[in-house]
């Protein structure tokens, strides 16, 4: 299961019109939003029990890009790992864990192969595809937050990572493990500085995604030996309007494609402020100077009844191919209603059009 917090959304009241057309009671304003430049720290457990995951996460560089692409993004990727203890040589563990490898561990913090991957790297896929696959000779104590909290900190002092963290670019911070985060501190201070590494940037400058156990019966009998919640990552993304994925799950590829999604800050989602009569929905884009409406029969977005909690709530949700563009503002108009999805793209006739 993934899992995204809401977007904001700006509610506007229609008022009574001097003319003859029929008119609507709610427009819902929203904005696609535009991440020019994302700096993108992966932060991947190097703990005996990975190397299926990284594996998985190898092979998945060009779904990793799918929105960066989309959204015209200017992306940096670095790779950090979970390990910041000092990691002994233990000759049970010999092969794999020679104090050959040991000692090929970045220090912590420090990016893997102290490599950046942007849109000029050539063989980005190879590149990517090494430096995610962190080996498992790293400490059983895996302290991911504390990790990527030493790695901005490297970032900004220069000691190392020098050039990962610009000043203008958002900042993503994704966690991939198979266990629980031991880091000190408690989830809020790491959030907190996090945010204060981008100056000025607010809250909406961070987003934490986690790539977790959520609940170890998903994981199949070998990787439930050493499956445990990843309650602390959860926190933190679910705080920060990051993303959740099930790291046991098979369909892997899908959800990379959706931690692209969410770190491109582009989304197909839209909450209602209220719960609409579904037939007499409008939607609307206006991109560039270009006003157009979307008939609901098109099969461009279709209307969704979601839970969070014991909330529920109308959405508007976008076919993938069909995804407002950066910078484009999306209008949703419509009387209020019972929200039954049963009435989309009903018979009910409106005259109103969308407009800016």
């Amino acid at each position: 299961m993934i899992r995204a917090l809401l977007p904001l959304t700006l509610t506007v009241s229609m008022g009574c019109s001097d003319y003859e057309v029929y008119s609507l009671e709610n427009a819902d304003i929203f904005y696609q939003l535009e991440a020019s430049e994302v700096d993108i720290l992966l932060v991947v457990d190097n703990s005996c029990s990975m190397e299926p995951y990284q594996t998985k996460l190898a092979t998945s560089f060009d779904s990793f890009l799918t929105y960066f692409i989309e959204g015209d993004v200017d992306y940096q990727i670095g790779v950090t790992t979970t390990s910041l203890q000092a990691i002994e040589y233990d000759p049970y563990y010999d092969p794999p864990c020679t104090q050959q490898v040991i000692n090929a561990i970045p220090a912590p913090g420090v990016l893997v192969d102290n490599e950046i991957i942007t849109p000029d790297t050539a063989n980005a896929g190879t590149v990517f595809s090494d430096i995610v696959n962190v080996g498992i000779c790293g400490t059983a104590f895996e302290m991911g937050l504390g990790s990527a909290r030493l790695a901005l900190q490297h970032a900004q002092s220069g000691a190392f990572n020098n050039g990962f963290l610009r000043e203008d670019a958002y900042l993503s911070l994704i966690f991939v493990s198979d266990e629980q985060d031991a880091s000190p501190l408690p989830v809020n201070d790491y959030i907190n500085e996090f945010r204060d590494s981008k100056t000025g940037g607010g809250r909406e400058s961070v987003i934490a995604s986690a790539l977790v156990v959520e609940d170890p019966s998903d994981c199949n009998p070998q990787q439930q030996a050493a499956a445990v919640v990843g309650s602390r990552y959860i926190d933190i993304a679910e705080q920060t309007g990051g993303l959740i994925g099930n790291i046991c799950g098979d369909d892997f590829e899908s959800i990379v494609t959706e931690l692209s999604l969410n770190s491109s800050r582009l989304t197909d989602t839209f909450y209602l402020s209220a719960l609409p009569e579904p037939g007499s929905l409008i939607v609307g884009v206006s991109d560039a100077g270009d006003v157009y409406e979307i008939d609901c029969d098109t099969g461009e977005w279709t209307y969704e009844l979601q839970e969070e909690g014991d909330e529920v709530q109308g959405v508007i949700v976008f076919d993938r191919a069909s995804m407002p563009p950066p910078n484009s503002k999306i209008t949703v108009k419509y009387n209020r209603g019972d929200g039954d999805p049963a009435g989309f793209c009903g018979s009910e006739d409106t005259t109103d059009s969308v407009g800016e």
